[in-house]
């Protein structure tokens, strides 16, 4: 658990920094004076900036590890909320918003292939509970956020602030990182040099159609859930916040367990049960008549989503090849289909609004639930395949 915690502070100071503005979406909007479709667009830069630092990743591991790399991200996040604070207009936005998505590919890459590494010289599982930092930082920074708010503090004040002690907070706990964590990445068997570009393989499609579905409509709760609460159901920032933060909490709460469950039960089993909820909690949120109950279905909905994205990560790293290259092009898969969500999500809810917008993701919830036998490792499967039939 240890371990964990001092790999989950990387995760919490970069969620805590992202939540910090995305919960104050609206402030935001008012700030540039866009629509929801402008601001889609602004939002599609992220994943453009994490595409072309994901391409980039294997060899950048390969000079300066793994882990380096993932408290880099962190740092470039945390940076770049100076840049939020100060932009007054969408293409200054976005140019911020790119870097800031460069910075996330970075953290989600490094940190990642390195807590893999990990697993498999430790012999334990470790994912999951750092996964379950940036749950518990995405709450505590829409709990701050709302309090902020709350009490009359301007959005470039807030964000100052936020920069300022997550830079700080980052900056400590590179010191403090397991010394494994940033192991060179090994060579391959055959002496060759990694690609110059992560390119995903056959190996890892499935894994990365698996955890898209459910990934993207938790990306959908983290870009929009706000603004659809403040048009449909009025309360003041803080509940508003609340009901955001207990999507949050509940993630966190199934990531802290998850491991144990990770051990006893197949990922396919798991992937299954969690895409039956986060359907379930999408459902409740997209009908929801309060935020009362906005709240419970986030709640759902998170406790859904919690572990199919380190269940895919942890078996992208099993699959065929170097692990942390296969993180490296899961994660760039991942990411270029993020591409069309922002403006994707934003150009529905100016057309047709947001509910639309989030029915669009149902489908993708139940992509997961179908592929979540790409969960498991090829050797469990290949014993599945020999069983005879009962």
């Amino acid at each position: 658990m240890f371990i964990a915690l001092r790999i989950g502070l990387l995760f919490f100071i970069a969620s805590f920094a992202i939540s910090s503005w995305a919960t104050r979406m609206p402030d935001v909007l008012a700030q540039l004076g866009v629509n929801k479709a402008t601001m889609g667009l602004t939002l599609f830069a992220g994943p453009v900036g994490a595409l072309v630092a994901a391409l980039f990743a294997a060899p950048l591991m390969a000079r300066l590890s793994a882990g380096r790399v993932g408290a880099l991200g962190v740092a470039v996040i945390s940076a770049m909320l100076y840049g939020i604070a100060l932009s007054h207009h969408w293409l200054v936005m976005a140019s911020v918003v790119f870097i800031a998505g460069a910075g996330g590919s970075c953290l989600d890459i490094g940190a990642n292939a390195a807590t893999q590494r990990l697993e498999t010289l430790h012999g334990r599982k470790y994912m999951a509970q750092c996964h379950a930092f940036w749950s518990l930082g995405f709450m505590a920074g829409a709990l701050a956020a709302g309090l902020f708010g709350q009490l009359g503090f301007s959005l470039p004040v807030h964000l100052a602030i936020v920069a300022s002690a997550s830079l700080a907070a980052v900056t400590a706990t590179y010191f403090i990182l397991p010394r494994q964590f940033y192991l060179p990445v090994p060579a391959a068997a055959n002496g060759e040099k990694p690609p110059t570009f992560a390119m995903p393989n056959r190996h890892i499609l499935g894994v990365c159609l698996m955890t898209l579905g459910v990934t993207l409509a938790e990306c959908s709760i983290y870009d929009w859930a706000t603004v659809y609460m403040h048009e449909g159901q009025p309360a003041s920032p803080f509940w508003v916040s609340a009901a955001y933060a207990s999507f949050t909490l509940t993630m966190a709460f199934g990531r802290l367990v998850g491991d144990r469950f990770r051990e006893r039960f197949s990922g396919s089993s798991i992937v299954r049960v969690c895409a039956l909820m986060t359907g379930v909690g999408l459902a409740g949120f997209i009908l929801a008549p309060s935020t009362l109950i906005s709240g419970l279905s986030l709640a759902v909905m998170g406790l859904g989503v919690s572990l199919v994205y380190p269940i895919g990560i942890a078996a992208a790293g099993e699959k065929e090849g170097n692990s942390a290259h296969n993180v490296a092009a899961t994660s760039m898969l991942m990411t270029a289909a993020f591409l069309a969500a922002p403006p994707g999500i934003g150009f529905v809810a100016e057309h047709a609004g947001l509910m639309t917008a989030f029915l669009m993701m149902v489908p993708l919830v139940i992509m997961s639930l179908l592929l979540a036998g790409e969960a498991d490792p090829p050797s469990c499967r290949r014993r599945e395949a020999a069983m005879p039939a009962a």
